[in-house]
């Protein structure tokens, strides 16, 4: 149970461990505008964290280059938290599909993580697999993910953005008895901007929770 509780707040954090994509880069070229989760080179995102850990000022910004792997585009990305250090890692996009791919070696995974489709309805819901074999630690794991809300608008630190998806991602596990929830994110994402609030919960609580302070979204090359 420690190393999933370890998992699941590494995907919280939206940013990913070090792993190796062997297949040719290339430049990245997406528009931004009407883009929910712009992913242009040297784009960067600055977060407040707070929960249970203490506050802390995440730093997230986008590398030169892409690796196309059948059919997805994974963007290089580095993290760097103010008290705890950094690391630099990827999140992917397929078509309208968009995730984090992270690896870790000690335990010998690579998971995927899909959290936003922007083109689906409010109430759209899919689940997928975050391990090839849909094991994690030997234990069957999903997500079921939904498209809470579409067209909304989230006001974060005084400032209201518009053009908002809510989409949630629902971590689970089954032990036995079917699947049950473990946890619980909620992102909410603008458009020409990208993600601006997620919250981490457990067992109903907010464990975590990651607030757009300022954000540099580069052009499309």
């Amino acid at each position: 149970m420690k190393k999933i509780f370890t998992l699941i707040l590494a995907f919280a954090a939206l940013f990913i461990s070090s792993c190796k994509k062997d297949s040719k880069q290339n430049p990245v070229t997406n528009s931004t505008d009407n883009d929910y989760f712009p992913l242009t080179s040297n784009s960067t995102w600055k977060y407040l964290v707070t929960g249970a850990g203490g506050s802390d000022t995440l730093t997230v910004k986008l590398g030169v280059g892409a690796t196309v792997i059948n059919g997805k585009t994974y963007y290089n990305t580095n993290s760097m938290y103010q008290k705890m250090g950094g690391n630099v890692g990827y999140f992917f996009r397929k078509n309208h599909l968009y995730g984090s791919n992270s690896s870790n070696a000690t335990a010998g995974l690579t998971i995927e993580f899909e959290f936003l489709n922007d083109t689906t309805a409010a109430g759209h819901s899919w689940i997928s697999l975050p391990t090839v074999n849909g094991l994690l630690n030997s234990v069957p794991v999903r997500t079921v993910n939904t498209i809470k809300e579409v067209n909304i608008s989230r006001t974060i630190g005084g400032k209201t953005f518009t053009n908002v998806i809510h989409a949630e991602v629902d971590l689970q596990y089954d032990y036995g008895g079917g699947y049950e929830s473990s946890a619980v994110y909620e992102f909410y994402f603008a458009r020409g901007i990208g993600m601006i609030e997620n919250t981490t919960n457990i067992s109903g609580n907010i464990y975590e929770k990651e607030s757009i302070i300022s954000y540099d979204i580069a052009p499309a090359l």
